[in-house]
C-alpha cells in the first residue's frame, strides 16, 4: 500500500505547484514565521517532534514551504496514525501531504534509507480538548519514536507552533463515554472543530514555527544502556520544548498560558 512505500505518493510533487502555501499562508493568518534553526544542518537528518498536533494540524502547510524546505534539503516524510489511511478522502489527503503509517516497521525503514521523519508525539492526547481550560497549552511527549532514533543514531529535532490550537475549537459531537471509547479503543477522534464565524475556516491567527536545537543519539550495546539513552535524550528533548516555548510565548501572544507535559511512562516507550 502506498503508505507503506517510500517515496510513495510524496514523489508527485508536481501537483504542489498549483498551491502557493509561502505566500497563501502569509496573507491569511497575518505571520506565518519560521524562527531559529540556527544549530540545524540542511543536510542532516532529523527525527523531528513538531508540538502541539492541534485538532487539524495546520501546520503541516510549512512543510510545503520555503521557509521550512531550506533548513530541509533531505527527502522527508510525515509520519500518520494508521486509521487515517482507512478512511476514504482522509487517506488521499495525507499521502498528498506526503505522510506514511507510523508503524514501527515504517519507521526504521524510512530511517535506514536516510530520510528525516516528522512526528506528532502529542497524537490524540494533545489534540484540542472540549475540557481543556485556555490557559494551558498541554504537550505529551512519549519515548517510542526517541528510541527509534536511538537505534539509528538519528537527532532528535524539537519544534513548536504558536498558533495551532488558537485555528479552531474541538466540538464534542458523540456523549462523552462513546467518545472515550472510540479514542481509546481505536485511537480515532470523534470530535468535530469550529473556527471563523462557527465554519470549519481557520480563524485568522499568527502562526510562528520556532525550531529548537538538535539533540544528539548515540545507539547502545545494550538493551539496559538504549534505556539509559532514551531517557537521557527524552529528558533533554522536554528541556528543549520547554526552552523554546517560555523564550517566544509572550512575542506571540502565549503570555499568560502555562506549558504542561502530560504524564508519561518513558518505560513504556
Amino acid at each position: 500500500p502506498a503508505e507503506k512505500r517510500y517515496p510513495g505518493w510524496k514523489g508527485f510533487d508536481v501537483l504542489w505547484n498549483f498551491f502557493d502555501y509561502e505566500s497563501t499562508c502569509q496573507s491569511y493568518f497575518g505571520e506565518f514565521g519560521v524562527h531559529g534553526g540556527a544549530k540545524v544542518d540542511p543536510d542532516g537528518q532529523y527525527f523531528v517532534a513538531a508540538h502541539p498536533h492541534g485538532t487539524v494540524i495546520f501546520q503541516r502547510t510549512y512543510w510545503r514551504s520555503e521557509r521550512l524546505a531550506r533548513f530541509f534539503r533531505r527527502p522527508w516524510r510525515m509520519l500518520g496514525a494508521s486509521v487515517l489511511f482507512r478512511i476514504p478522502l482522509v487517506r488521499e489527503m495525507t499521502l498528498w501531504f506526503g505522510a506514511v503509517d507510523a508503524g514501527r516497521s515504517n519507521c526504521e525503514r524510512l530511517l535506514r534509507a536516510g530520510a528525516t521523519v516528522v512526528v506528532w508525539p502529542g497524537g490524540l492526547d494533545e489534540a484540542n480538548s472540549v475540557d481543556e481550560p485556555r490557559g494551558v497549552v498541554r504537550l505529551r511527549t512519549r519515548t517510542g519514536f526517541i528510541r527509534l532514533a536511538v537505534r539509528s543514531s538519528v537527532p532528535v529535532l524539537p519544534m513548536f507552533v504558536f498558533g495551532e490550537l488558537d485555528a479552531v475549537e474541538a466540538v464534542r459531537l458523540l456523549p462523552r463515554p462513546l467518545a472515550s471509547w472510540l479514542k481509546r479503543t481505536l485511537r480515532a477522534s470523534s470530535n468535530g472543530f469550529v473556527g471563523r464565524y462557527g465554519t470549519p475556516v481557520p480563524r485568522r491567527v499568527p502562526f510562528n514555527l520556532v525550531i529548537g536545537d538538535p539533540i544528539a543519539t548515540a545507539a547502545a550495546p545494550s538493551a539496559a544502556a538504549t534505556d539509559a539513552e532514551v531517557a537521557r535524550v527524552h529528558s533533554l528533548y522536554r528541556a528543549e520544548l520547554s526552552r523554546i516555548y517560555h523564550e517566544h510565548r509572550d512575542a506571540f501572544g502565549y503570555g499568560g498560558r502555562e506549558l504542561v507535559f502530560a504524564n508519561e511512562d518513558l518505560a513504556a516507550g
